[in-house]
């Protein structure tokens, strides 16, 4: 026989790390020969004394050399994964001779002690008679095999032409042999060619791939597995070269698609400003003195650096030349200290008036509710609060967290009046709104008197300089913010003459600042919002003691990152990043990592698509690294992630859309790129073994091949080969052609047409012997005589009669045949003589003439 394809699948165990393929041509096996050998450099060298093979390109037209003809070593199977049910599949090329097979297994990968070992699960030889390209098949007994030649090829073999002359394999002996076509490696990256040296070249490649060989990536595309389709990169080409399977940025991007600033203080996509030269070196915003922008040496504010005073130092931002010095200290909630100016414009807010406001003394410890006219406005008599030194609107609307209104301004517009007559009195002093937080501290702006009564406008800015403490000293911006981090109410003035008699709140506004003003801070993980005033969603916000800052922390909630929750020994929310579990330790089915550590990715079983992800689950290969194994492959399916068609399926489960099928082979193996049958059962042929040989049809179990077993009355051995049924000769029937047809009968003669006499009751015959189904009297087997004692023989039979009992010799019988018509004939012998006799015991009266011949007992003797 000649070897052609080992597939070699192990069970719960990597691969073995080195090991040989041996054949023997005897049938005791007493001479082994080394086809080929698997292994690392190391093995290759220690166990073999041979290189690594390395593949080469084959120019046009070389004549192909068999494996066979020289042993190699090559680390195709080096790898120790798969993990388990690895395959190894060896071609031997055109084949090698053999009567013994054997596998050599010399060493296993590198590991504890209890863990070097390896398993054998199944084991495939694909064999083929020698026939030398000159047989469509060949007879294999205990003796050997005979191939059936053609092409006018003679031998065991077909080893010789039978003409004499020269013979060559695969070749008529009647013609030239033609020349044989380089084997194609681009397989279903792109289609074959040729270069000018007869070097493969693959062309048309596809799925985004290049190179002559089809084995890069284009240029924005990278590939997951080495023969996988290439997907786009999805790299933002504004801050982007674009890359292979990771973005590089331009200087000034950041982000796994470089789609973001590094400088906070910059817009995406503009993250680079052009540098222009100014006609003199000093920024104008940045110096003390605007005017001496063209010195040598740039003097710079309290808060700028750089050589020429234009950049804000580290923890400050918003460059400008309203600033005393320069740039504003970053504020961040007093958890980070980096920060950029927002360029967005704050957003103006209209306070609701009638109910929404009372009257408070200043302390904000006594409160009276005014009353609200009909256009919905609040007022307040005087007499109403009698013996109140000071008293301000109060409001609880403008409350929490405020920071966004910062660099913007308080506008109130107040109606005020005195009473007529009355001028001796004099106005108040005191400040005109009062800002104060939930922790209690209290931040005054301006400290005014106003004389005319009448409509007032009221303005103050939320920005540090005009506010004060309770003390009387300046609020710095810090100051300012944390009372805007949590406020609790805002008052603003209602008492401006000791003479005043009324006051009405017209309308109150908080506007938003210009762009540029506010800052937006780079938050330390688990904090979020311009200013880190927020918690992210992952962690849970712990406020402080009172006075302490920053006034609060945020702690994360016990989800390990993939869930938000109220408090920090609270239930988790609901996971996120394809998690589950009570504190989303877990990843979903259908994905896999280390939900501790981080996501949880989707399994690729062997890509993402739908229609290829065989696997419904996955789990990482080992506590290290990134790797996974699908742990659901199904039937047909194997390898590390569901990528190769087991033993008895063929298929690209790798190519979208493709999927593993079983061999249409009757059990046997195929090729697992095109389903080709590599070896046929028993009387089966064609490429996918679906196909009976001749003289067989599919009547097994299973569908098997089966002989047709044709009767006697088939016109050949050959039968139909889904029914089975043979071609009958005339006058048989049935599927093997062994029983008579209609009108004939007598298997063993042959099935002749029934010849059922006068006497017969009908002209069909039993099919098997041929008898006749007869009248009464009238004799079998074709009933055209009667049966002994009967005469007259007619379509309803033959008579009976008793009486008749007389002894005639043959000649008197043929003198009364014509008379008494066909007598039953038996002989008896009587005086040593052969008589015939018609017997009658007493002779009938319509025969006269009988009864004068019948001869006495002496007469016939």
């Amino acid at each position: 026989m000649e070897l052609l394809h080992v597939i070699i699948k192990s069970g719960p165990s990597p691969r073995p790390l080195a090991w040989s393929l041996e054949i023997s041509p005897s049938e005791e096996g007493d001479e082994w020969h080394m086809v080929r050998a698997f292994g690392d450099r190391e093995h290759c060298k220690r166990l073999w004394d041979l290189r690594p093979e390395r593949r080469r390109r084959k120019a046009r037209g070389a004549k192909r050399t068999s494996r066979s003809d020289k042993p190699t070593c090559s680390t195709q199977f080096a790898s120790p994964r798969p993990l388990e049910n690895g395959e190894m599949h060896v071609g031997i090329g055109e084949g090698v001779a053999a009567r013994r097979v054997r596998v050599s297994l010399r060493a296993a990968h590198a590991g504890p002690a209890r863990q070097q070992y390896y398993t054998v699960r199944e084991l495939t030889l694909a064999a083929r008679c020698l026939c030398h390209g000159h047989a469509d098949h060949c007879n294999v007994d205990s003796e050997g095999a005979q191939c059936v030649c053609s092409h006018g090829a003679c031998g065991t073999h077909c080893e010789r032409c039978c003409a004499g002359g020269v013979w060559r394999p695969s070749v008529s002996c009647d013609m030239l042999a033609e020349p044989t076509a380089t084997d194609c490696s681009c397989g279903q990256r792109g289609n074959c060619s040729y270069d000018d040296t007869g070097a493969i070249l693959c062309v048309n490649c596809t799925d985004n791939r290049a190179g002559p060989l089809c084995d890069r990536c284009l240029a924005g595309f990278y590939s997951v597995l080495p023969d996988g389709p290439c997907v786009p990169c999805e790299c933002d080409p504004e801050g982007s070269d674009v890359g292979q399977e990771e973005c590089k940025c331009h200087p000034g991007y950041r982000g796994a698609q470089c789609d973001a600033c590094v400088d906070p203080e910059a817009a995406f996509p503009d993250c680079v400003n052009e540098v222009t030269t100014p006609a003199c070196k000093c920024d104008p915003r940045g110096i003390v003195d605007p005017t001496r922008i063209c010195d040598e040496v740039c003097n710079c504010k309290a808060n700028v650096i750089g050589e020429r005073c234009d950049t804000c130092a580290p923890g400050h931002y918003g460059l400008s030349d309203a600033l005393v010095a320069g740039c504003r200290p970053c504020y961040c909630s007093h958890v980070a200290d980096n920060c950029g100016a927002d360029r967005e414009p704050g957003r103006d807010m209209v306070l609701p008036l009638g109910d929404a406001w009372l009257i408070s003394d200043l302390d904000a410890k006594e409160t009276y509710e005014p009353s609200v006219d009909e256009q919905g406005k609040p007022f307040l008599i005087t007499y109403e609060i009698e013996g109140w030194e000071n008293y301000y609107w109060l409001t609880n609307t403008f409350n929490g967290e405020q920071l966004s209104a910062y660099g913007g301004e308080i506008r109130a517009t107040i109606f005020w009046g005195v009473a007529r007559g009355d001028t001796g009195g004099s106005p108040t002093m005191g400040p005109d709104v009062i800002l104060v937080s939930a922790d209690g501290t209290r931040l005054t702006y301006s400290n005014s008197s106003h004389e005319e009564p009448g409509r007032l406008e009221i303005a103050a800015t939320l920005t540090e300089g005009g506010w004060r403490s309770e003390l009387g000293d300046a609020a710095a911006r810090s100051d300012l913010l944390d009372v805007l981090s949590d406020v609790h109410a805002l008052m603003i003035r209602a008492h401006f003459h000791n003479d005043q008699d009324e006051v009405r709140l017209e309308g109150v506004e908080v506007r938003g600042a210009a762009g540029g003003v506010r800052e937006r801070c780079a938050c330390p993980p688990g904090y979020a919002g311009a200013h880190c005033e927020l918690c992210a969603w992952t962690h849970a916000r712990l406020r402080r003691a009172p006075g302490s800052r920053p006034a609060f922390e945020c702690v994360p909630c016990p989800c390990n990152g993939h869930a938000g929750c109220r408090t920090v020994d609270g239930p988790c929310g609901q996971c996120q990043h394809n998690t589950t579990g009570l504190h989303c330790e877990r990843c979903l089915p259908g994905h896999y990592g280390n939900p501790v550590q981080g996501a949880c990715k989707p399994c690729a079983c062997p890509l993402y698509l739908p229609s290829n992800n065989f696997s419904p689950n996955c789990a990482l290969a080992s506590a290290e690294g990134d790797d996974f194994v699908c742990t659901q492959c199904p039937d047909g399916y194997t390898g590390d992630h569901c990528e190769l068609c087991d033993v008895g399926y063929w298929g690209s489960p790798t190519t979208p859309g493709g999927a593993c099928r079983a061999c249409e082979c009757g059990g046997a193996p195929c090729r697992a790129d095109t389903g080709r049958c590599l070896v046929c059962p028993p009387h089966t042929e064609g490429a996918r073994c679906d196909q009976c040989q001749e003289g067989y049809w599919f009547g097994g179990a299973e569908e098997q091949c089966v002989p047709c077993a044709c009767g006697r009355g088939a016109l050949s051995a050959a039968c139909d080969v889904r029914t089975g049924r043979c071609a009958c000769a005339p006058g048989w029937k049935g599927r093997a052609c062994d029983e008579c047809a209609h009108m004939h009968g007598d298997v063993a003669a042959g099935c002749p047409s029934c010849r059922c006499g006068l006497a017969a009751l009908s002209a069909v015959c039993e099919s098997r012997t041929g008898e006749c189904e007869c009248a009464s009297g009238a004799a079998p087997p074709h009933c055209d005589t009667c049966l002994p004692a009967h005469y007259a023989l007619s379509e309803t039979g033959c008579l009976e009669d008793s009486e008749l009992a007389c002894y005639v010799n043959l000649v008197t019988l043929r003198k009364l045949a014509p008379v008494i018509g066909a007598c039953f004939l038996f002989t008896q012998r009587f005086n040593k003589r052969l008589h015939t006799c018609c017997v009658r015991r007493r002779p009938p009266a319509h025969f006269p003439l009988m009864q004068q011949h019948i001869p006495t007992g002496k007469e016939a003797t």
